[in-house]
């Protein structure tokens, strides 16, 4: 499962992908919303989509939403800091941050039963 990991923190983003790559997914990172989107006008697919909400260029919602427009039974996974207006592409779900990696992969290997 390749899992594409969207995050301007990079504390945050690294953590993520080491302890993903560590439970054996494939995984891509962006540090931008931006960059995720270049990433989808290349031609990257992916399986599942974890994503922060407030992003340089593009949000989360955005992200979301144009990875659903190509994909559109993509798995998406929202994390935030912030109670900010829920926006959600059907079939999300949002964690709030702090959150455990565990929960991450808990979500995601439902995802791939």
């Amino acid at each position: 499962m390749k899992i594409l990991v969207v995050e301007d923190d990079p504390f945050i983003r690294d953590m993520a992908v080491t302890e993903l790559e560590d439970a054996g997914y494939e995984v891509m990172e962006a540090a931008t919303g931006g960059e995720a989107l270049r990433l989808l006008q290349a031609g990257i697919a992916v399986d599942a989509l974890l994503t922060d909400v407030r992003l340089p260029e593009a949000n989360g919602w955005a992200v979301a939403r144009a990875y659903r427009e190509r994909f559109p039974d993509l798995p998406v996974l929202y994390v935030t800091g912030y109670a900010e207006q829920m926006q959600p592409v059907p079939g999300g779900i949002i964690l709030s941050k702090p959150y455990r990696m565990a929960q991450v992969i808990g979500v995601l290997a439902t995802w791939a039963a």
